[in-house]
């Protein structure tokens, strides 16, 4: 009986010290270029914005501190193609303008699913890069180095604008559904255009 208190104890023991396990803040240890700070666009707050005649997205991928920075950032940027398009993609489809019930079989939105699923969006450039690594807590509370990549790719506002109302209207379709599309659109403009007024205050 003893002995299975003892057992039972030390068993207990080790559940406690296993389960507190201390996750540290994360700390950048070195950034590009010895920059002192991590510049604001590259902090993670930005996802899809306006700035001045373009539209912006920013895409950001973390990889083993050994990693060549150079293969890093370029996986930020390719990811930052695909995931502009599937972030467009979402805000539209998820706009309450338009029941994709109803749409899905439209010509003119499977046309424009099928360009925004596609990354077919031309005109996109990468602006900035930005590269730093960081100490951080796994899951298990170990520390570990990160590389994290970080792309600023940027459109035309008033390119991006035509290239989906072409995708929407080019194959005809319903007309209503038509509408709904490019009111949803112009929602989603309207509400980068907010979000950017929002943050100028």
């Amino acid at each position: 009986m003893l002995r299975q208190v003892i057992a039972f104890t030390l068993l207990s023991q080790g559940c406690v010290t296993a389960s507190t396990k201390e996750f540290k803040e994360s700390r950048v240890i070195e950034r590009i270029a010895n920059k002192s700070e991590t510049p604001a666009w590259a902090d993670g707050s930005i996802a899809m914005a306006e700035e001045s005649s373009d539209v912006i997205f920013v895409s950001q991928v973390s990889m083993g501190a050994n990693s060549r920075t150079e293969a890093c950032l370029k996986a930020a940027e390719l990811d930052g193609r695909s995931s502009m398009a599937r972030y467009i993609k979402e805000h539209i489809s998820t706009s309450g303008q338009v029941n994709e019930r109803d749409a899905a079989s439209d010509p003119g939105y499977e046309a424009l699913t099928a360009f925004l699923s596609q990354s077919k969006l031309s005109g996109v450039k990468t602006t900035q890069r930005y590269w730093e690594k960081v100490e951080q807590s796994d899951e298990s509370g170990e520390r570990v180095l990160k590389l994290r990549c970080v792309a600023k790719l940027a459109i035309n506002k008033a390119e991006l604008q035509r290239q989906l109302r072409e995708a929407t209207t080019a194959n005809g379709g319903n007309a209503q559904i038509r509408a709904s599309l490019l009111n949803a659109q112009s929602s989603f403009f309207e509400g980068l255009a907010h979000e950017n007024d929002q943050g100028a205050r």
